[in-house]
């Protein structure tokens, strides 16, 4: 059996490759089988990979507009995690295509909020070309870890009362997430030294648990 999760924002710098290196190593921590296509032009998930990180995470750096059908059909079995460029392009297009979920980060900024807009509509460009419905969920990315900031709860607040699929569960700005990409390991693997780390590791389960509920 073979889940697709596509991570997707028109806009740079929402937190695509942080939530995508975050549900792998949860879900490979758990046991599962997970396979990373990173289509980001910087490769964070490949430079991630060349690190000594021991979780059953592989991933594909060789990611392009005409072969990444194929490689998300190539997955047989597990978890393929598709870190997509920011931008809304074919590449884009054809990886939103195959999803069984598409996960939309976004910050708490207007901007973000118009970009996932652009994103939702480019989704729902594919289920009409597809004739299927395409599953979505938006969370925010990079929030307060203590008390919500007022922007944080308007846009709680504006994307709910738009009827939009807005998880529960927000990814925390936390010194841990960074650190993930700066030592190339896991959050199972940081050294205990690194600042609120087991708050950092429940929130990235907690998020995970809601993605897959």
């Amino acid at each position: 059996m073979k889940f697709c999760l596509v991570v997707a924002s028109k806009k740079g710098g929402a937190g695509k490759s942080t939530l995508t290196q975050i549900i792998a190593q949860v879900l490979a921590n758990d046991g599962q089988k997970v396979t990373i296509l990173d289509a980001d032009p910087n490769k964070p998930q490949f430079r991630w990979r060349e690190g000594k990180s021991k979780l059953n995470i592989k991933v594909i750096g060789d990611v392009s507009e005409q072969n990444i059908v194929k490689m998300i059909d190539d997955v047989q079995e597990g978890f393929v995690i598709v870190d997509l460029e920011g931008v809304g392009s074919r590449l884009v297009a054809r990886a939103i295509a195959r999803a069984d979920l598409v996960m939309v980060p976004i910050q708490a900024s207007g901007l973000d909020a118009h970009e996932a807009g652009n994103t939702i509509a480019l989704i729902t460009e594919e289920e009409e070309l597809l004739r299927r419905k395409i599953p979505y969920k938006l969370m925010l990315t990079r929030t307060s870890a203590m008390i919500p900031s007022k922007i944080e709860r308007q846009m709680v607040t504006e994307l709910t009362g738009m009827g939009l699929s807005l998880m529960e569960a927000q990814l925390n700005e936390r010194a841990a997430f960074k650190s993930v990409f700066v030592e190339k390991l896991s959050l199972y693997e940081l050294s205990e030294n690194v600042s609120g780390l087991q708050k950092a590791i429940q929130n990235a389960e907690t998020v995970v648990k809601e993605i897959f509920a």
